[in-house]
């Protein structure tokens, strides 16, 4: 597992399906000069799909990405006009230059070449240091599109903190 914040300043934090990083990534947000989006929700029940928010990191901006389907409805879609939304945040936060860009995920819609791709290959041309949450099963396509230059690290918000301060370093030197 490479560390080190290297060439493409990425780092990438790997998870299963049953967890959710979004926790530990909001604490890692807090210890730095931040942009970009923060995921939290609240999971559905048997009858109702999961609630999912986008917060814009120090805007107090914050927008549901889930369609509300009522309660009849079998699973989650994703809202693709809250996804807009977001995607102009990430772009606005990208202009900004913040020392690190969040970005909550890359999933199934970036995969296809939807989603938030075009905002992530955007900060990557600006050189802003990026951290990522992917889904393992989504890593084949994050490979696809990103090649194989970023780094990995469990969750832990203390060693996520300390590679995007260093990725900082590096950028600034």
């Amino acid at each position: 597992m490479d560390t080190r914040p290297g060439e493409s300043g990425i780092l990438v934090l790997v998870h299963a399906r049953e967890e959710t990083p979004d926790q530990v990534i909001a604490l890692a947000v807090a210890r730095l000069e931040a942009g970009g989006l923060l995921q939290h929700g609240e999971p559905g029940c048997g009858k109702a799909c999961a609630t999912l928010y986008l917060d814009d990191i120090g805007m107090q901006r914050q927008v549901c990405i889930f369609e509300d389907r009522g309660s009849q409805a079998r699973g989650c879609r994703l809202d693709t006009a809250g996804l807009t939304v977001a995607a102009g945040w990430l772009r606005e936060a990208i202009e900004a230059r913040p020392d690190v860009l969040f970005v909550n995920r890359f999933g199934r819609h970036e995969g296809e070449g939807r989603g938030l791709r075009e905002e992530i290959a955007l900060a990557v041309a600006a050189g802003i240091p990026i951290v990522i949450a992917i889904n393992r099963q989504y890593l084949r396509q994050w490979r696809a599109f990103a090649g194989e230059t970023f780094a990995t690290l469990p969750l832990d918000a203390g060693e996520i903190a300390d590679w995007c301060r260093r990725a900082v370093a590096e950028v600034e030197a």
